[in-house]
């Protein structure tokens, strides 16, 4: 029988739909869990709390974790991984700056591995150089659930009970390939063991991404879900059915994936990823998540919580691109159109 010494110890940084998401798939795999979260902030997720699952329409009970509140209580080598939950734009405050710094001097020179999951451009750059660790030390992780805090207060479709939702602090699911989470495989042998303890969880997987990949996955889709912002957040088949928004987005979508840095595979997914392959993933994405709502939750997560995150890598492709002498037409105009939205609702909202 395993003893608690002997179980792989992981540190989440922060304990919000992401962590929770995370730390239950490993605390089934049997991770001993520790989450650190804001100051003040410990008795709001004290064990236990109670997840939704829209796969089974089901309640998991999730115990066993430890909460803190201050890095001073992390030792050196105390933690194989350390998963960072904070989004791109979060990184780079005063604050998230501080957070990674102080993480950064515990686990330097250690061997102990950091998983990020912020997106962005030159994200995985300013984690070396803010924290200050080894190349081989970071990984990067991108969440495969789609998993919203309960109070997101998204419609309910059958057979989901919404008494069962108002008893959990997360709620999640799954997409068909039941792949929970994946991970950068830049360092082979640290992705290869996360894999490997996360797959215990015997529910879920972790899959593994290359590099490249991963680079044009944390920046492709942003076009998309701005089109969407822009029209309300309406369906996927009435966005689509704004042709020339739509073409715009997918054009956009086709600059960000030829950029040179995303190479020869995003050269490719740039012609093939056209506005009616694009329909064709979303529509069947929609489809596919049900009971939960796509696009209320693209509206909450994208419209809402990272939004900021998915503006910025917007703007940042559009540099990366003209410094390339690449004018990305498409991607200005659609941001523009971003930016005159925004500031129509602002001034409704007065």
């Amino acid at each position: 029988m395993t003893t608690i010494s002997k179980q792989p110890k992981v540190l989440i940084v922060g304990a919000g739909a992401v962590g929770f998401s995370v730390g239950y798939h490993l605390h089934l795999a049997g991770a001993d869990l520790t989450f650190l979260v804001r100051k003040g902030r410990i008795e709001a997720f004290h064990a236990p709390q109670k997840l939704y699952c829209y796969d089974d329409a089901s309640l998991k009970d999730f115990s066993g974790y430890h909460v803190i509140e201050d890095v001073a209580a992390i030792k050196r080598q105390q933690y194989q991984y350390i998963i960072v939950t904070l989004d791109g734009h979060a990184s780079r405050t005063p604050e998230g700056i501080e957070l990674l710094s102080k993480i950064g001097n515990v686990v330097l020179n250690s061997t102990t591995t950091v998983i990020m999951c912020g997106f962005g451009s030159g994200i995985r750059e300013h984690y070396l150089e803010v924290m200050q660790i080894r190349e081989d030390q970071l990984l990067r992780g991108i969440l495969g659930t789609l998993s919203h805090q309960s109070s997101a207060d998204l419609p309910v479709h059958e057979p989901t009970d919404p008494k069962q939702v108002a008893q959990a602090i997360v709620c999640y699911k799954h997409p068909t390939n039941n792949v929970g989470f994946q991970v950068e495989s830049n360092n082979k042998a640290a992705a290869k063991q996360f894999i490997a303890l996360y797959n215990q969880s015997k529910v879920s997987r972790c899959g593994r991404v290359s590099p490249a990949m991963f680079n044009i996955y944390s920046s492709i889709g942003f076009p998309v879900y701005a089109a969407c912002d822009i029209l309300g957040w309406p369906p996927f088949s009435t966005v689509i059915a704004n042709t020339e928004l739509w073409q715009l987005a997918c054009r956009a979508q086709g600059e960000i994936a030829a950029l040179p840095s995303h190479g020869l595979v995003g050269k490719m997914m740039g012609v093939v990823m056209g506005a009616r392959m694009t329909a064709k993933i979303q529509l069947n994405m929609e489809r596919d998540m049900l009971p939960l709502d796509y696009q209320a939750f693209n509206r909450f997560h994208h419209g809402g919580k990272v939004r900021t995150q998915d503006v910025e890598s917007l703007r940042n492709s559009i540099i990366e691109g003209q410094r390339q002498g690449r004018p990305m037409k498409a991607l200005k105009e659609l941001l523009q159109r971003v930016v005159e939205h925004e500031a129509a609702s602002a001034s409704t909202r007065r």
